[in-house]
């Protein structure tokens, strides 16, 4: 299983991942460490599986963490619910005929995303380095930066092709055009705003200037407005983490 999702819906998930496979879970790996990809751990570390992740989910899962721009604090989990496998930046696993490459890029969504490669079915699991279609969060406190999220996107759209399953960390399964149209998105955003601030401004002034306006009517329609993703998007590249 990768991801365990809201704590209120993990039996239900378990269910039907039973009725699929009439197999029990034996592995879970965790994207990152916020508790809408984590909230099944606890139930699900506690019957034996065993939780893999990038090492830095286990010291974020052990303590409370705070999210900025989107009001989160969330921790600290239980032992039950920590991971029991860590890695740096790769490792690879099997599962029947699949084989599973795990990737952490450094700092994009967090400092500890995880990315899935599944061969030979070609899916990549990416987490919340993309949201489809919504602005995503940059947790800036957990070490995420927008340059790491455009780093991390050049570094999986390679690896992918025109027939990839592209599975969102929110949203529905996406295409290659679809993260391509995403990473795009990102870089014309962060360049606008690196503008604005070499110009002097400061963020309640880019934030009046509107920054994302055009893509606004795909990307603007979830729970983060336009105004907090250019709030995230200054912050991040001003090196400051603050909340509003």
């Amino acid at each position: 299983m990768i991801d365990s999702r809201l704590p209120s819906r993990i039996t239900e998930l378990s269910d039907a991942v039973f009725k699929t496979t009439m197999r029990p879970v034996t592995r879970l790996v965790n994207t990152h460490w916020h508790f809408d990809h984590t909230g099944g751990n606890t139930y699900l570390g506690s019957s034996g599986v065993t939780i893999i992740a990038q090492e830095h989910v286990k010291q974020q899962l052990s303590s409370v963490q705070d999210v900025s721009f989107v009001g989160l604090r969330d921790g600290h989990y239980p032992s039950q619910a920590l991971p029991g496998v860590t890695y740096s930046s790769s490792m690879a696993l099997h599962q029947g005929s699949q084989r599973l490459t795990l990737e952490n890029y450094g700092s994009a969504h967090t400092d500890a995303d995880t990315d899935i490669y599944i061969a030979p079915a070609n899916v990549a699991v990416v987490g919340d380095i993309f949201s489809n279609h919504f602005y995503p969060i940059i947790d800036l406190v957990s070490g995420g930066s927008i340059d790491g999220m455009i780093h991390s996107l050049d570094r999986i759209l390679p690896q992918t092709d025109d027939q990839t399953k592209i599975v969102p960390g929110h949203g529905p399964v996406a295409t290659r055009a679809d993260l391509q149209d995403y990473r795009d998105m990102l870089v014309q955003v962060r360049q606008r705003i690196k503008d604005l601030i070499a110009a002097g401004k400061t963020m309640d002034e880019v934030v009046r200037a509107a920054p994302t306006n055009d893509f606004d009517s795909k990307w603007g329609t979830s729970y983060v407005t336009a105004d907090v993703f250019t709030e995230m998007v200054f912050s991040s590249l001003a090196g400051t983490s603050a909340s509003r």
